[in-house]
C-alpha cells in the first residue's frame, strides 16, 4: 500500500479528532501510531501447503515516518480455517523502513476462508488485516498401496482392507475426498461389509475399504478398482477366490469292459467326494456311454447322490458303492467295485455288481487353486469303439493354452486307427470349458479324428486328465487319459536304455491280443535310433515266442515335442516280426518325473511313453505304455516274494 496515502489518511482523522475537541494528536516522532498490511493480501494456497509470500506489515509515527524496531505481533484464528508460521514464531521486528516481515506461512488442514489474520503492535489500537484463503487439494492420481494382490476362499473374508491413496499433481496427499471401490458386475468377484463400497481420504491421502470378502465363484484374478472424481485412471486392486478348504477328499475313477448283456463295451468315467472319517460318499457326478447310444444326459450327466468307500480287513482292499440317479447303470442305479489300493493316492478297480466285467483306476483328485481348464503340454490316448462296434484307438501329443476365462484352447497332432482305416500325424483341435467345482468340464469344438464329436474331461491332478466320449449321434464309444510332458524337450536319448512295453486290444473284439516286451536301445544320437530285445504276444490264445520269448529289433525316432513311432523289423523274412502282428506302434512322450500307472507321484516317476498300434488297416488295434527300467539285476529280482 502507498506509504503517503496512508500517511494522508491517518493525518486527516488526526486532524478530525482534534476539531471534535480531541486532546490526540499525531504524535510524537519515532512512536507507533498506525500499522498497515503491505503485501501477502489477499492470497490463497492449498490445505496444509505454504502461502506464496510472507505477511508484510509496515509501522508509521503520527509523522508518517517508519519506525523501526518495534515487534508485530501476527494473530491466526484460534479455529476452523487457520494458518501457522515456520517454527511457530509469530512476530517480527520491524526493520528501518518500518517493515516487519512474518515467518513463512502455510495453510492448516481445513478448507475454508476467506479468515482474517491480524498484525498487531504496541500502543496502536487498529490492526493491519490480511485476508487468507485455504483452498481443496485437486486429486491428479490414485493409487493402491495395500490389499492387492491377495487370495481368499470363497465365501471367506479377504485378509487385508483395499488401500488407495489420493495425491495431488505436486505428490501432495489429498485429504476429504470420497474413494469409490468396484469390483467385478458378474462371475468371481467381491462384496464389502455392510454393502458400503466408498471410503473418505484421511489427511494423508489414504482411503481404507471396509472388510472385502470372496463371493462364491472360484476364479480371478479379476480386478477390482478405486477411482475417485476428477481421475481418469483408477488404482487397480488383483484378487482370486480360491477353493474353499476340504472337508472332504475328491477321487476321479474310470472302468471300462464289456457288458454282461449284449456284446459292447462301456466306459464310465467320474468323480465322488468322500468323507476320509466315516467313508461316506456324499457326492459327485459321473458320465457313462455303453457304445449303443445310451449315455448319461448331457451336458449335466450323472449325480452320484451318496455311497461309501469301506476298507475290509485285508491290506488296501475296499468295497466302493456309487448310487447314482441314472436307473441304467450298476443295479438300479447302483454300482459296485473292489478296490485294491496301491498307497494312499492310487488304486486298480473292477466292477462286482454283475452288470459288466470292466476295470479301471482310482486316483486323489488335486484340482488347481484356480477353477480353470488345464494348460501346458500332454500325451494322450483314447480306446472305444464305432458304430459298428469295431474297435478304435487314438494317441498323440496337443499343447493347451489359456483363454483368461477359465477355458483353454487345444492344439494337437493325432494318430488314430479302426478295423477299416489309418490316419498318422493329423493336426487337430479343440475348446475346454472351465471345468466345474468336482474338476469337469466339456470338449467342444473338436476337429480331431477317432475322438468322437461331444466328450468330457475330468482333472486328475496338474499332470493327468480323463476324458470321456459322450457322442449320442453316431454310436460311438471311448475313454483315454492325458499325462502331462513337463516343460523340457524331447529326443531320441529321451527312451536310453532299457525299457518295458506293454501292450493291448480291446477286449471287446474278436481278435483280442496281449503283448509284452524288454528292449534296450542304441545309438541314440543318431535318427532313427535302434533296439533290441525280447518280446511275447498271445493273440486269441496263439503264444508267439514260447517261454524264451521272441526276439525282436527295430528303429524309432522322437521328435523334440515327444511325439514319435517305433518300427519292428520282420524276423527271417517271415512277417510275423517277433510280435506278431505289431510292426509299427506311435510314440507319445510323458514328462520324465511322471508315473504314468500313479497320476499323482510327479516326483520320482520314471515317465515313458504312451503307445497305439498303428500296423496295417485291418485287424485288432491296441494302446499301451512303454516305461523305463530302473533294476535289472537277477538277484534284486529274485529276491523278490
Amino acid at each position: 500500500m502507498n506509504r503517503q496515502f496512508l500517511y494522508v489518511l491517518f493525518v486527516a482523522a488526526s486532524m478530525w479528532i482534534s476539531g471534535c475537541g480531541s486532546s490526540g494528536g499525531t504524535g510524537a516522532v519515532g512512536q507507533p501510531a498506525l500499522i498497515a498490511a503491505e503485501s501477502g493480501t489477499p492470497q490463497s494456497t492449498t490445505i496444509n501447503s505454504a502461502f506464496a509470500v510472507p505477511l508484510v506489515a509496515e509501522v508509521f509515527d503520527g509523522h508518517g515516518n517508519p519506525v523501526s524496531g518495534v515487534v508485530v505481533t501476527f494473530t491466526v484464528p484460534a479455529t476452523g480455517a487457520s494458518a501457522t508460521f515456520a517454527g511457530g514464531v509469530n512476530t517480527a521486528s520491524t526493520n528501518s523502513s518500518g517493515v516487519a516481515t512474518s515467518a513463512v506461512v502455510s495453510a492448516n488442514g481445513t478448507i475454508g476462508g476467506p479468515y482474517t489474520v491480524t498484525a498487531t503492535v504496541s500502543g496502536v489500537s487498529a490492526p493491519a488485516n490480511f485476508s487468507l484463503t485455504n483452498s481443496a487439494r485437486i486429486a491428479a492420481a490414485i493409487t493402491a498401496t495395500s490389499g492387492t494382490p491377495q487370495s481368499a476362499a470363497a465365501n471367506t473374508a479377504f485378509a487385508l482392507p483395499l488401500v488407495a491413496q489420493v495425491l495431488d499433481s505436486s505428490g501432495n496427499p489429498v485429504s476429504g475426498v470420497m474413494v469409490t471401490f468396484t469390483p467385478p458386475a458378474s462371475g468371481a468377484s467381491a462384496t464389502f461389509a455392510g454393502g458400503v463400497n466408498t471410503a473418505t481420504t484421511t489427511a494423508s491421502g489414504v482411503a481404507t475399504s471396509p472388510v472385502v470378502s470372496a463371493n462364491g465363484t472360484v476364479g480371478g484374478p479379476y480386478t477390482v478398482t478405486a477411482t475417485v472424481a476428477g481421475v481418469i485412471a483408477p488404482a487397480n486392486f488383483t484378487l482370486t477366490n480360491t477353493l474353499p478348504a476340504a472337508t472332504t477328499e475328491n477321487f476321479t475313477f474310470y472302468v471300462s469292459g464289456p457288458e454282461v448283456k449284449g456284446n459292447k463295451n462301456y466306459f464310465i468315467a467320474g468323480v465322488f467326494a468322500v468323507n476320509p472319517g466315516t467313508g461316506a460318499i456324499t457326492r459327485g457326478e459321473q458320465d457313462y456311454n455303453d457304445g449303443d447310444k445310451i449315455t448319461s444326459p448331457q451336458p449335466q450327466g450323472d449325480t452320484i447322490t451318496g455311497g461309501s468307500l469301506t476298507v475290509d480287513g485285508n491290506p488296501g482292499r475296499a468295497k466302493l458303492i456309487l448310487t447314482t440317479d441314472n436307473k441304467g447303470v450298476g443295479q438300479g442305479g447302483q454300482e459296485t467295485f473292489t478296490v485294491q489300493f496301491l498307497n494312499a493316492n492310487h488304486a486298480l478297480i473292477i466292477e462286482n455288481d454283475g452288470t459288466a466285467t470292466s476295470r479301471g483306476g482310482l486316483d486323489l483328485q488335486t484340482l488347481p487353486t484356480i477353477q480353470a481348464a488345464p494348460t501346458g503340454a500332454f500325451a494322450f490316448l483314447e480306446s472305444g469303439v464305432d458304430a459298428s462296434l469295431d474297435e478304435t484307438a487314438s494317441g498323440g501329443i496337443f499343447a493347451l493354452t489359456s483363454n483368461g476365462d477359465g477355458s483353454s484352447t487345444l492344439s494337437g497332432i493325432i494318430d488314430s486307427k479302426e478295423a477299416g482305416s489309418r490316419v498318422t500325424g493329423a493336426p487337430f483341435a479343440a475348446t475346454l470349458s472351465a471345468p466345474d467345482s468336482f474338476g469337469r468340464g466339456s470338449i467342444t469344438n473338436n476337429t480331431a479324428i477317432g475322438l468322437g464329436l461331444a466328450l468330457n474331461y475330468y482333472i486328475v491332478g496338474p499332470e493327468a486328465i480323463r476324458f470321456i466320449n459322450v457322442d449320442t449321434q453316431n454310436g460311438t464309444a471311448g475313454a483315454g487319459s492325458a499325462y502331462g510332458q513337463g516343460a523340457g524337450t524331447f529326443s531320441n536319448a529321451s527312451l536310453g536304455g532299457s525299457s518295458t512295453l506293454s501292450i493291448a486290444s480291446n477286449s471287446s473284439v474278436l481278435t483280442f491280443y496281449t503283448a509284452a516286451s524288454s528292449f534296450f536301445t542304441s545309438n541314440t544320437s543318431s535318427d532313427p535310433s535302434d533296439f533290441t530285445g525280447v518280446g511275447h504276444i498271445n493273440e486269441n490264445g496263439v503264444v508267439w515266442g514260447g517261454p524264451a520269448g521272441s526276439p525282436i529289433s527295430g528303429t524309432y525316432t522322437i521328435g523334440s515335442n515327444g511325439y514319435g513311432n517305433l518300427s519292428i523289423a520282420p524276423k527271417n523274412g517271415i512277417d510275423n516280426r517277433g510280435l506278431g502282428d505289431l510292426s509299427f506302434l506311435g510314440v507319445y512322450m510323458v514328462d520324465p518325473r511322471l508315473n504314468i500307472n500313479d497320476p499323482n507321484n510327479t516326483i520320482n516317476g520314471t515317465g515313458g511313453a504312451l503307445l497305439v498300434d498303428l500296423a496295417g488297416v485291418g485287424g485288432a488295434v491296441g494302446t499301451g505304455t512303454l516305461v523305463p527300467q530302473t533294476d535289472t539285476s537277477t538277484a534284486n529280482l529274485a529276491s523278490k516274494p
